[in-house]
């Protein structure tokens, strides 16, 4: 033990009990609140599962769409997958197709591309969340994952549920 430690240890044990008392509520206080300040954001928030359109862009007879997933649900999700309806210029369903997003990781951030064959991007004036057809991993899976999906859109082709 340091002389600094021992010097601290001869003060704190000539203190009255009241003053020890006061000095450990306070030593509790602080850790406590410095535990609850370390937590990630989401820890306390309602669980999400957030998908962003990131965009779309031209790809040989095709259209490259890049979401941007984060999976803010209690577990990692080990398979996700959704439906998408695919609206053309008309307002009418030009595809309905099922993307497979693969692993998520609890807490984390991914980018995903599908190229969508058929027509450039133009083709499409509306994208769709149909439905979530598999989010294994989680309690309640494709239903849990259904109420929890966030989304939001930086493309110029309009995305939602």
């Amino acid at each position: 033990m340091c002389c600094r430690n021992r010097r601290a240890a001869r003060f704190f044990r000539r203190l009255p009990q009241n003053e020890k008392d006061q000095i450990m509520k306070t030593a509790l206080v602080s850790a406590l609140l410095a535990a609850s300040l370390s937590t990630p954001a989401f820890a306390d928030d309602k669980p999400e599962f957030r998908i962003e359109l990131n965009g779309a862009v031209e790809a040989k007879d095709s259209c490259r769409f890049t979401f941007v997933l984060t999976n803010a649900m209690p577990v990692e999700i080990s398979k996700a997958a959704l439906e998408f309806a695919f609206f053309n210029k008309a307002g009418g369903v030009e595809r309905l197709t099922v993307l497979n997003f693969g692993r998520l990781q609890k807490g984390r951030t991914t980018v995903r591309q599908f190229d969508i064959p058929g027509g450039g991007c133009a083709t499409y004036s509306r994208l769709l969340v149909n439905a979530v057809k598999s989010c294994d991993g989680v309690a309640g899976e494709a239903d849990a994952c259904e109420t929890a999906l966030v989304t939001s859109n930086k493309s110029t082709i309009e995305f939602g549920m």
